[in-house]
């Protein structure tokens, strides 16, 4: 799928293709889950071969991607014979491959931090809110799991606005969530903004997220993430539309 790589991450994968060396793999669905990952390829112009996983067909279910994700979910991410699956720890690995990016700071109390923030995205942010809403919504339709459920909705908007209340009050007075530089904790935390506004919740009522999060949108790094994640879905929809 070169078109949704960079250019220079296109040369970068061809020669290492010419030297024997085997660029990384990922296997995604595009989702908010993943946009966090592509985000911070383009930021570290990483050498990653990017392929499709349709969950609508089950790809997820095969025998040959099970071996790699017992989970039968994705992402997942392979490295020369590594394979690793769970999007932050995807976000550690890529980052910690260029410490000098910043997006892995080197101080201990700030890795804490980061760590922090990357366990209440997983507890909270996801799974408690963002996610629960947007599994009911929408990610029960891809997977033909049947209608949404009110109940679950209703509760996953109770929990988005107690953790929303969380972050926007971490944010005030700070450009990014850990340090002077953004770090995967903003990668992590801000690839479920863009899905929480499609899925109806009231981001926009929170004025230090929406300020945060605009600068995080600035980088060109996380607009190309958006416009493959969204070029993705797309041409996943029609697909289905045409199988229809």
């Amino acid at each position: 799928m070169d078109e949704i790589l960079h250019a220079d991450q296109v040369r970068h994968r061809r020669f290492a293709e010419f030297k024997g060396m085997q660029s990384m793999k990922l296997y995604l669905f595009p989702t908010g889950r993943v946009l966090a990952i592509q985000a911070v390829i383009n930021y570290l112009a990483l050498d990653c071969d990017v392929q499709a996983i349709d969950l609508g067909s089950g790809d997820q279910r095969t025998p040959q991607y099970m071996s790699l994700n017992a989970n039968k979910k994705m992402p997942t991410l392979e490295d020369d014979g590594f394979v690793l699956w769970e999007s932050n720890a995807i976000l550690f690995y890529m980052a910690a491959k260029q410490p000098n990016s910043g997006l892995w700071p080197s101080d201990l109390k700030d890795q804490a931090d980061v760590l922090r923030w990357l366990a209440w995205e997983s507890a909270h942010w996801d799974a408690e809110s963002c996610g629960m809403v947007t599994y009911e919504k929408a990610s029960k339709a891809v997977l033909g799991l049947g209608p949404p459920d009110p109940a679950f909705i209703a509760r996953g908007e109770q929990n988005f606005a107690r953790f929303a209340a969380v972050l926007d009050t971490s944010l005030r007075s700070k450009t990014w969530l850990v340090g002077e530089r953004p770090t995967i904790a903003d990668f992590s935390v801000g690839g479920l903004v863009p899905t929480a506004e499609r899925m109806a919740l009231p981001v926009r009522t929170f004025p230090e997220i929406v300020r945060w999060y605009n600068g995080l949108a600035a980088l060109p790094a996380w607009r190309k993430a958006l416009a493959t994640n969204a070029s993705a879905m797309s041409a996943w929809q029609a697909r289905r539309m045409a199988g229809s």
